[in-house]
């Protein structure tokens, strides 16, 4: 009789975490520094390509740097960022500009099929 072997979550997989705070402590520098150089021309970005780089990604890479620069492991790191993320304005409208979008289209939809 053979058992299978337990697959591991990602979420407890060591290499992930790893990997992760490797990839934004790393990123973070160079993404700074084409974040500033970009917002020179924020307004020819469209509202929610600007929500997803500066209020999305910039808002994660940023705040993950900042948690793991205050001694938080990377789990507790990412766990902040995220809540960092989800709050910043840019990024919560962007993220509403787009259920709205997917709101109509389903709407649109539904009347065709009419």
């Amino acid at each position: 009789m053979s058992t299978s072997p337990t697959l591991m979550e990602w979420t407890d997989d060591p290499l992930v975490w790893d990997g992760l705070d490797d990839l934004l402590l790393n990123a973070w520098p160079d993404l700074k520094q084409f974040l500033d150089a970009l917002h020179e021309h924020a307004d020819e970005i469209s509202p929610h390509f600007r929500g997803l780089l500066f209020g999305g990604l910039g808002q994660l890479v940023a705040a993950y740097a900042t948690a793991r620069s205050e001694a938080n492991d990377p789990r507790q790191a990412y766990t902040v960022a995220l809540e960092v993320m989800i709050a910043n304005p840019s990024f919560a409208g962007m993220m509403q500009g787009m259920v709205n979008q997917t709101v109509d289209g389903a709407v649109v939809k539904m009347g065709d099929s009419e």
